[in-house]
């Protein structure tokens, strides 16, 4: 660890309460007196053991538990309610992730719900699109669940990287997320949050949906969930006061604190992913989530964006039809969605690349699915945006 990342991992000891001030203070003193570096100070004077220090850098400073059993291997991501640890089976030989409820909401009964809700959901759920729950409990009085761990990357870090995604793979990924809402829906259960960051995608184009922290029932008027980590939301407002989702991707009736959501309303955010997925923006903006809010209930879709973009007709359609503002209007299942996407491919391969008689396979696994070979890390990039040439 370099030093600036010491002295970041410093900061973040005393910020979280693991060192107080001025201990930090005095060791940062001796450092520079013997050019030595202050948390190494901290294990030559007693004030962690080395396997201590070892624990915190790989965590990151993170103020959770060793789980017995499972090696720490790092962070997998953060959130604002929970923070997901990759860590290392030992009985098992594999790599799995632990979700932990971050130590302030120890006391707070909605958070803790919310956390052991979503983590029920996914123990009883099994599909190849969806990831994983394995078991929920606690360990030195913190809830931790774990889960599959996805050795991938979230569509909305791809985007952040500059990636692009041609029209075949936006079309690859939006039908592996709608066979997951399919799903879903199967069992009664509506997502609320599907957006990029919540896509996850590995090296071999495996596609998982993540993260049913807002995750309701059918018909379940009460809001579910306190706020899923890691979004970025709307949990209460004045004049929606059910509101909840992600702004930027919920649908009309979800901007509207509607209480009767159903897959459709799934179906409008996969649609804002896929538009954001082939165009490069959102396709609703505002200088607050008012009016992002108000967008979604109110504007259309901008035709002259999707032109300017030369957005393919079947591909306007798609985006035109999961993001309608009425919701009869949208795809009704996400059966009708699966096979509008599976006929677009049948007939872009069968006149182009004529693949004699191998339909059913390309359709099962279409645009570059998982083989015995590892695919590239980037499985969909080309090239840079627009705006960065």
């Amino acid at each position: 660890m370099g030093d600036q990342e010491d002295l970041k991992l410093l900061a973040l000891l005393v910020h979280r309460g693991a060192l107080d001030r001025p201990a930090a203070e005095k060791l940062l003193k001796e450092g520079q007196a013997t050019r030595r570096k202050p948390l190494e100070l901290a294990v030559a004077n007693g004030l962690f053991t080395s396997e201590r220090l070892d624990f915190l850098r790989r965590v990151e400073g993170e103020d959770v538990p060793e789980v017995p059993g499972f090696d720490i291997v790092g962070v997998a991501g953060r959130g604002g309610m929970a923070i997901v640890l990759r860590a290392r089976d030992r009985k098992a030989g594999r790599d799995v992730a632990i979700k932990v409820l971050r130590r302030e909401f120890d006391g707070d009964a909605k958070a803790k719900s919310a956390f052991l809700r979503e983590a029920k959901l996914l123990i009883g759920l099994r599909h190849e699109n969806v990831v994983a729950g394995e078991k929920v409990g606690t360990v030195h009085g913190r809830l931790i669940f774990l889960q599959e761990f996805v050795d991938g990357r979230s569509l909305q870090e791809l985007l952040k990287d500059g990636t692009e995604f041609d029209e075949d793979a936006a079309l690859y990924i939006v039908l592996q997320v709608a066979r997951a809402l399919r799903y879903l829906a199967q069992n009664g259960v509506v997502h609320r949050d599907v957006k990029p960051a919540n896509v996850l995608i590995t090296a071999r184009n495996e596609v998982k949906l993540i993260d049913l922290g807002f995750a309701s029932s059918v018909g379940d008027g009460a809001q579910s969930g306190g706020g899923a980590p890691g979004s970025a939301t709307v949990a209460t407002d004045a004049a929606a006061p059910t509101t909840v989702g992600t702004v930027a991707y919920i649908s009309p009736e979800q901007a509207r604190g509607q209480g009767d959501l159903d897959v459709r309303s799934d179906i409008y955010s996969l649609g804002a992913t896929l538009y954001q997925l082939v165009v490069g923006e959102l396709p609703f903006s505002g200088q607050d989530n008012q009016e992002i809010l108000a967008a979604q209930i109110l504007a259309s879709l901008s035709s002259e964006v999707l032109k300017s973009r030369k957005i393919s007709p079947h591909m306007h359609y798609f985006i035109e039809k999961m993001m309608a503002k009425e919701r009869e209007v949208r795809y009704q299942t996400p059966e009708e969605l699966i096979a509008d996407i599976e006929e677009q491919i049948r007939g872009k391969k069968t006149l182009e690349f004529r693949p004699e008689g191998r339909d059913s396979e390309l359709l099962k696994k279409p645009f570059g699915a998982p083989s015995a070979q590892p695919r590239p890390k980037v499985p969909f990039a080309r090239r840079k945006r627009r705006d960065e040439r």
